[in-house]
Protein backbone atom coordinates (compact mmCIF):
# COMPACT_ATOMS: atom_id res chain seq x y z
CA UNK A 1 0.00 0.00 0.00
CA UNK A 2 3.17 2.23 0.43
CA UNK A 3 4.36 2.02 -3.17
CA UNK A 4 0.56 3.22 -4.01
CA UNK A 5 1.27 6.39 -2.61
CA UNK A 6 4.55 7.12 -3.75
CA UNK A 7 3.50 6.57 -7.40
CA UNK A 8 0.32 8.81 -6.72
CA UNK A 9 2.91 11.45 -5.71
CA UNK A 10 5.18 11.31 -8.00
CA UNK A 11 2.19 11.73 -10.83
CA UNK A 12 -0.95 13.08 -9.16
CA UNK A 13 0.57 17.07 -8.43
CA UNK A 14 1.98 17.73 -11.67
CA UNK A 15 -1.11 16.47 -13.84
CA UNK A 16 -3.04 18.59 -11.48
CA UNK A 17 -0.69 21.33 -12.49
CA UNK A 18 -1.25 20.92 -16.08
CA UNK A 19 -5.09 20.73 -15.85
CA UNK A 20 -5.30 23.90 -13.79
CA UNK A 21 -2.92 25.57 -16.41
CA UNK A 22 -5.28 24.88 -19.41
CA UNK A 23 -8.20 25.70 -16.99
CA UNK A 24 -7.20 28.66 -15.75
CA UNK A 25 -4.74 29.70 -18.58
CA UNK A 26 -2.23 30.83 -16.48
CA UNK A 27 0.99 28.95 -14.74
CA UNK A 28 1.20 30.87 -11.64
CA UNK A 29 -2.46 30.72 -10.61
CA UNK A 30 -2.25 27.14 -11.42
CA UNK A 31 0.51 26.73 -9.18
CA UNK A 32 -1.38 28.14 -6.27
CA UNK A 33 -4.37 26.31 -6.83
CA UNK A 34 -2.40 23.11 -6.57
CA UNK A 35 -0.38 24.35 -3.37
CA UNK A 36 -3.83 25.46 -1.71
CA UNK A 37 -5.23 21.49 -2.93
CA UNK A 38 -2.63 19.95 -1.19
CA UNK A 39 -1.37 21.77 1.83
CA UNK A 40 -5.33 21.60 2.32
CA UNK A 41 -4.98 17.66 2.70
CA UNK A 42 -1.73 18.03 4.52
CA UNK A 43 -2.92 19.80 7.20
CA UNK A 44 -6.00 17.47 7.07
CA UNK A 45 -3.38 14.58 7.71
CA UNK A 46 -4.06 12.49 5.00
CA UNK A 47 -0.75 11.66 4.34
CA UNK A 48 1.27 8.72 5.17
CA UNK A 49 5.11 10.07 5.79
CA UNK A 50 7.19 13.33 4.95
CA UNK A 51 8.66 11.40 2.21
CA UNK A 52 5.14 11.37 0.08
CA UNK A 53 5.05 15.44 0.87
CA UNK A 54 8.74 16.09 -0.42
CA UNK A 55 7.99 14.11 -3.61
CA UNK A 56 4.59 16.22 -4.06
CA UNK A 57 6.25 18.91 -3.82
CA UNK A 58 9.47 17.76 -6.28
CA UNK A 59 6.28 16.80 -8.77
CA UNK A 60 4.39 20.45 -8.36
CA UNK A 61 8.06 21.60 -9.68
CA UNK A 62 7.74 18.39 -12.67
CA UNK A 63 4.27 19.79 -13.52
CA UNK A 64 5.56 23.76 -13.95
CA UNK A 65 8.18 22.19 -16.08
CA UNK A 66 5.98 20.63 -18.43
CA UNK A 67 3.69 23.90 -18.68
CA UNK A 68 6.52 25.91 -19.51
CA UNK A 69 8.37 23.44 -22.21
CA UNK A 70 5.05 22.99 -24.14
CA UNK A 71 3.48 25.98 -23.56
CA UNK A 72 0.18 25.18 -22.35
CA UNK A 73 -0.82 28.69 -20.51
CA UNK A 74 -0.30 30.37 -23.86
CA UNK A 75 -4.01 30.65 -26.13
CA UNK A 76 -3.84 32.28 -29.32
CA UNK A 77 -7.38 32.65 -31.00
CA UNK A 78 -6.58 33.82 -34.14
CA UNK A 79 -4.54 30.28 -35.04
CA UNK A 80 -7.17 28.04 -34.34
CA UNK A 81 -8.32 26.44 -37.37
Amino acid sequence: MDLYWYMMAMVVPATTVVVFTRLTRNKYVAIMLTFILFGASIYRGFYPSEWVIYIDSASIFVGYIIVEIFELDNFNTNNEE
